[in-house]
Formats: structure tokens, sequence, C-alpha cells
């Protein structure tokens, strides 16, 4: 069961206990089958109490909030002695009797309505960039202090390698280049950990617009869209480039920031849920193209959470003496099996792949044990039912959507928020931290509405939260792998920092972990 008009997410809450709001302030967002709300406060009051968090699932109609008010126009929400109760914890019970010469205490309901955007904020007075946008700027004789007008759509707001390439482009007279640095291997060993001596990333030629989707869909905007998905564009596959292709070229990337050879590999693990073929495994082609001939090599498939397990299996056979050296590689072509006139997912989906380096090395940036789990009774909520054994192969008569993927947006969303939530919240109690010592968070790009609830749910600043999405889609098993390797080549980590990585895809599968950098 899934989010409807009777069900709404909390997307954000934007005021605390004992805040003053005025009538019409905006004090939350919600979503209800991929539409978002804007939830207005009726009155001008004080807020009493917030009884749900984002995250959270709350029946439409029921109390969330309190708000103590002289408005008498608000009377009927007064609260009874008796208090009021509702499910799934949104709803607590409360007391207190409305005073007829006094602030009337007023529950109130959830009945979002659409309104229009927001004003965007107005943008801070300094712009931040990322290391790799001051070089590219350096690099082409500008002066980053000196560009104002440029928009930064990296962590934070903070302008990146690929907010300045686009900006230099622009300019007639403007050159750059984007070389990969180096990493600087530094961190601590732990009894269990290992080192990720290098990452990299890559993703096809090909930009696939909104615009270019939308003309499918008429009725639809890109605004509308955008604000639903936070989703610019994606890359996708042409038919020269296959995943085997995309998964050398992020490997080699790998290979170049850890200072190894294809051949002091012992191994090769693949995650991905659309190989090139189904027999031999994608691990077994990429191994061969990368000539290592005599070397373990399989696939994983997890989903969206496959390059995360892949990384524990790795970090697994390395501590038990399996291998030294492993390449742990992705890549999802999801552009080849994504229906052009499904709108729940046409728009989400792109082609890339990432790569790590996982050696049995003492230094490095030390990668913890991931924690994985699922949720089998949502087996249904995102698959392709074409293309295995059941249905190898479309029969006469056939609907050809079932060698599709599908996926069902509102089940997804709902479980998603509180599943990435717990995924953080058990990753911190696992290694005894706060909130206020998590540097980074590297989430799958499933949707940034979803990630913003979370960061609202776990308390960790948005701006913390690498997010990728806007320029390469829902990547599946490769985006956790591309926002890592992405925010590794601006420079945005330090030595010491702790980062969270969590993911939640198909079965459900959940997985997460943290890597000191």
């Amino acid at each position: 069961m899934g989010a409807t008009v009777n069900e709404l997410t909390v997307i954000d809450i934007m005021i605390e206990d004992g805040q003053a709001v005025k009538k019409g302030e905006q004090i939350a967002e919600l979503e209800s089958d991929k539409s978002v709300f804007e939830f207005e406060s009726p009155c001008d009051g004080v807020v009493r109490a917030v009884l749900c968090r984002a995250g959270d699932i709350v029946p439409s109609g029921a109390p969330f909030l309190r708000i103590e008010t002289s408005d008498l126009s608000l009377r009927h929400l007064a609260l009874s002695s008796a208090g009021q109760s509702g499910g799934n914890g949104a709803v607590r019970k409360s007391s207190g009797l409305a005073s007829t010469d006094g602030p009337t205490p007023a529950n109130l309901p959830v009945h979002p309505h659409p309104s229009a955007p927001s004003p965007k904020a107005a943008a801070p007075a300094g712009i931040k960039w990322t290391p790799r946008a001051i070089k590219l700027a350096t690099d082409a004789g500008l002066d980053p202090a000196g560009i104002i007008d440029i928009e930064g759509t990296g962590p934070g707001g903070r302008v990146s390698g690929d907010d300045l390439t686009r900006y230099l482009e622009r300019q007639p007279k403007a050159e750059g280049t984007a070389p990969v640095p180096s990493a600087a291997i530094a961190g601590a060993t732990g009894d269990q950990t290992v080192c990720v001596a290098g990452i990299g990333y890559a993703f096809p030629r090909q930009v696939r617009s909104n615009q270019e989707i939308l003309k499918a869909f008429p009725d639809m905007t890109e605004k509308d869209f955008f604000k639903v998905t936070g989703i610019r564009q994606r890359y996708v596959a042409g038919p020269d480039e296959s995943a085997t292709s995309l998964a050398e070229m992020a490997a080699n990337n790998a290979l170049e920031m850890a200072g190894l050879k294809a051949s002091d590999l012992d191994g090769v693990i693949v995650a991905t849920l659309i190989p090139d073929q189904p027999v031999p495994s994608a691990a077994s082609a990429l191994a061969r193209q990368l000539g290592i001939r005599y070397a373990l090599a399989f696939d994983v498939n997890a989903a969206c959470s496959g390059w995360l397990y892949g990384l524990e299996v790795a970090r697994a056979f390395i501590r038990a003496g399996t291998a030294k050296r492993l390449l742990v590689a992705t890549a999802e072509l999801l552009s080849r099996i994504t229906n052009p006139r499904d709108q729940s997912t046409a728009f989400l989906f792109g082609d890339g792949a990432g790569a790590a380096i996982v050696t049995d090395s003492p230094a490095g940036h030390r990668l913890n044990r991931m924690g994985l789990s699922g949720d089998a009774e949502l087996y249904t909520a995102i698959q392709r039912r074409g293309g295995g054994a059941r249905q190898p192969v479309p029969q006469p008569g056939d609907n050809l959507d079932q060698f599709y993927i599908t996926m069902d947006g509102a089940v997804v969303f709902k479980h998603a928020v509180i599943a990435f939530g717990t995924i953080i919240e058990d990753t911190l109690k696992r290694h005894n931290l706060t909130v206020d010592e998590v540097d980074w968070i590297v989430p799958h790009q499933a949707n940034e509405r979803i990630l913003k609830a979370v960061s609202k749910r776990v308390s960790i600043p948005y701006e913390k939260f690498v997010v990728t999405i806007g320029e390469y889609g829902n990547t599946s098993a490769a985006s956790v792998s591309m926002a890592f390797g992405w925010a590794a080549e601006e420079g945005i980590f330090s030595s010491g920092d702790k980062i969270i990585f969590c993911s939640v895809g198909a079965g459900l599968t959940f997985a997460g972990g943290l890597l000191v950098w």
C-alpha cells in the first residue's frame, strides 16, 4: 500500500516548538502520490508541539501540529480534555481544555492543497567552490572570486567542476581541462577495515534532456517534473557503448588513482542488474577486457544496493585472505529497459559506471564493515518480470511492457525515506558516532525529495549530502559509486572525513556503512 490522497509523506517541517508563525506562512512540505504540497499555517500563533518528523507517513486529516492561537475561527480544532490519538506514531495523545478567554491550543490537521512554489532563497554572499572547480577556473585564467554569474549545483550549493565546465562553454574565449586528481592516502587502520585505494566513474557521451522525454507527456511541464525528482538530465549509452566498455573506463580511472595495473588484481566483482549478456558474467567480460586472464570473477545483483554489497564482499574476501586486491565495478544501462511511455520511470533512469580498487594495504581510505539487509515483502515494488527463466523471450501476443523496469513510486518513496534514515542511524550506532561527527553522506541517487526528507529525518544538514542526480539521474547500482567518484574528483573530501554510504534497491535491499577518508 503506497501513499494516496488519504496518506501523505512528510518531506520537510520548517518550524519547531516555541516558534511564532504567521497565517499563510509555509510550515511543512508534504508528498502524496508523486505530488508535492505546501502546508501553510492557517493562523497567527505559537507552535506548541510538532507531532511527527520528516519521513513519517500520516493520514490525511490527522493532527500533526499544535498551535496556540487567539484566532476564534479555529475553535473547532481546539483540543478536548480526552485528547486525540492516531496510527503510525504520527498523532500522539494530548490533553488540555480550550479556553474562551485566552489562547486556544489548536490541533491542526493535514489537509494539503497545491500552492505556488516558494520563492527561491537568495544566494549567500560568498559563493563556495570545490577544489576541482577552482583549479579549472585558474587553469582557464579566471579568478573564481570574480565569477558571480554562475550557479552552483554541488553539495551545499558549491560550484562544481561540472558547473564551471558549463560556464566556460558559454564563454567564447574560455578554455579549461578536467584532470583527475590523485587521492591522498591517509587514515587509521581498524581490525576489520580494508583500503579503498582508488575510485573512478564513467558515463556515456549522449545527454538526454527532460525536454526530449516530455514530448511523450504533453500534459507535464519540465518545472513540475524537476520539482518532483530534482533531475535536469541524464546520460544514455549509444549503440557503440556497452556496460563492459563503461565499466572498463571507470576501472582504468580507479587503477590510475590507486597507482596499480590491471595485472596486479586478484579478482573482479561487478554489480549490475543488466549485464551485456546473461552468461558468462559481466565480471568475466570486464576481466577479459582489462587483460586479467586468471582471476576470480562474478556478478552481484542487489539492484541499487549492488555496489555496496560488492564492496562488503570484497572487504570480507580480503579480511579472510581470499584475495589481496580486488576491483569492485558497477555498470548500468537502464535506458535499455526503461519504457519511454511510462511516466513513473521514463524520467528517472540514466546510464553510467563506477569502480573501486579494494586492497589489504594498512594505509589509505579505510572501509569499515557494511550493514546489509532487506525487506522481501516489497519484492514487487521495483521489478522487471521479463527476461528471466520464466519468460526469457517475448512470445507472440505478449505485452512487451513486462520487459521494461516497473516501479510503484509511492511505495518506494514511502519505504525509502524510513529505510535510508534507519541505515544512517544504524551506521552511527555501530561506530559510536554523533550526527555532528559525520562529514559527508554519499547516498543512492534515487530522488532528490527522498534525500531531503532523509536529511531532515536524521538531522544531518542537506549540504553534507553528495547529490549528483540532477546531472546523471538514477543509475541504480552505479549511482553511489558515481557520486563517490565525482566527489573525490572534485576534491571535496579531506583526510579523516567520515563518509557514510547508504542505498535502498529493488528487492528491497538495504546497504550502508562508513568510510574514513
